[in-house]
């Protein structure tokens, strides 16, 4: 059973270089973020090794199947963590956009990876002036930016020096061509449109 938790956890993000363990590590120490909120997380456990205290969400079975054995997951973590406390983590094996029992207000980070739409349903339990971590595999950077409860801050590119750049923003979410594009499209077919200029990541404050 280790060894098939742990080989879930490479397979999918260790050999393909997909852990993003520079980027959390980045968001931290300018941030301060101290939790996080990752629905749709699957097995991606890297934003423990970063931060203290970290909620996944996923209904996968896969994901269930690697939550289960949490004794593993923890080892996992403490074997990795970048800070001296204990890790503090939970997992729901639910979708997100099922109510969750958690508190309204009360993270500084959610998480938005190649799993839909979930700013929207998920953004009550981020704290204001928490942020949205998102890209736009599922338009869902794209369903922010028109959103009104957040405020795009920075972006950040994977393969750039300095990760995070908070320059000429304006300059993002311009479509390539003239189209009637609106919030209510881009969840309807969450499919993200082409823009003139692109992020790897998106860094959105939540300011209401």
């Amino acid at each position: 059973m280790t060894n098939r938790i742990i080989e879930l956890y490479n397979k999918y993000y260790t050999y393909r270089k997909f852990e993003r363990e520079e980027v959390f590590s980045v968001l931290r120490e300018k941030y301060g973020i101290k939790n996080t909120l990752y629905p749709g997380s699957y097995v991606h456990i890297t934003p423990s090794f970063i931060f203290p205290t970290t909620v996944y969400v996923d209904c996968d079975k896969g994901a269930k199947f690697f939550f289960n054995d949490m004794k593993i997951v923890k080892e996992i973590i403490e074997s990795r963590k970048k800070y001296s406390q204990e890790s503090n983590i939970e997992f729901l094996g639910k979708s997100y956009n099922a109510p969750l029992s958690l508190e309204e207000e009360s993270f500084d980070l959610l998480i938005s990876h190649y799993a839909g739409i979930i700013s929207q349903p998920c953004k009550k339990y981020l704290k204001t002036g928490g942020l949205l971590l998102v890209n736009n595999s599922h338009a869902d950077a794209g369903v922010a930016s028109f959103d009104t409860d957040f405020k795009l801050i920075g972006t950040i590119n994977i393969h750039r020096k300095k990760l995070i750049s908070e320059e000429n923003l304006e300059t993002f979410f311009i479509p390539k061509k003239k189209q009637n594009v609106t919030m209510e499209t881009l969840i309807s077919t969450q499919k993200g449109i082409r823009y003139l200029k692109t992020a790897d990541l998106y860094i959105f404050k939540k300011t209401k």
